[in-house]
């Protein structure tokens, strides 16, 4: 009798433990999956092409920038991959099987939001930010706190321009303009990947029909026409190289 109630009592004991451990696992399954939801709310905000493509300051598009990146870098530690979430917070839907549509792709400001923002969130790991209480706090009030762990621990990252805006009042205010780097990153001359990057820049914004014709050209032109300058005056100063 006395084996019965202790095989009884063990049993029922090792049931309550299973049915507290599931109960534990489903509690922090759901509030993960909710967290992340949020997380996915805030970045469909910053990425609407209204907010992408147009903020009222230099300082609007920046701190947007940097919370956006904050948010991925959150979402990531959460489990949802950074490719996820921004497609999530994009509306692109993710395909389970073979029979879906493949050929629903995203349009063409979408890439660029996908683009810049993926790149960014790279740029941010480079540096040597993790995604630890403190940085992604800051972050999400639009700050760039200094890098903590790293080769470049102490430093301090900066948002700089791919496109000078001097080329084009106004391109400051477009977050896909924007880049995360390194504060020591400003130089006299743009190297050829970097003049590269923003004739890549210029023809996708006039694309995506967020700079007319017109000043898609122009740009173009004075960026060749810069290249062109900072290659003849090489020619005629070798020893500056």
């Amino acid at each position: 009798m006395e084996e019965i109630t202790l095989r009884y009592i063990l049993t029922r004991a090792i049931s309550l433990i299973l049915i507290i451990v599931v109960a534990l696992y489903a509690f922090g399954y759901v509030k993960n999956r909710g967290q992340q939801k949020e997380i996915v709310s805030e970045l469909r905000s910053l990425s609407s092409e209204s907010s992408f493509f147009g903020q009222f300051s230099e300082a609007d598009a920046k701190r947007s920038l940097i919370q956006a990146v904050g948010l991925i870098a959150e979402a990531n530690k959460l489990g949802l991959e950074p490719d996820k979430a921004i497609d999530r917070s994009l509306g692109i839907e993710e395909k389970y099987f073979a029979m879906d549509d493949d050929d629903v792709k995203p349009s063409v400001r979408q890439h660029i939001i996908k683009k810049t923002l993926r790149s960014n969130y790279e740029n941010f790991r480079k540096l040597g930010y993790e995604a630890d209480f403190h940085i992604l706090e800051s972050m999400r009030k639009g700050d760039l706190p200094p890098i903590r762990t790293g080769p470049r621990a102490g430093e301090r990252a900066e948002v700089g321009t791919i496109i000078d805006p001097t080329l084009s009042p106004g391109l400051e205010t477009v977050l896909a303009n924007l880049e995360i780097r390194p504060a020591d990153f400003e130089r006299a001359k743009m190297t050829d990947i970097e003049i590269a990057a923003a004739k890549t820049l210029v023809i996708e914004l006039g694309n995506a029909n967020v700079i007319e014709d017109v000043a898609e050209k122009r740009i173009l032109k004075e960026l060749a026409d810069r290249a062109a300058g900072e290659e003849k005056s090489e020619e005629e100063n070798p020893d500056t190289k």
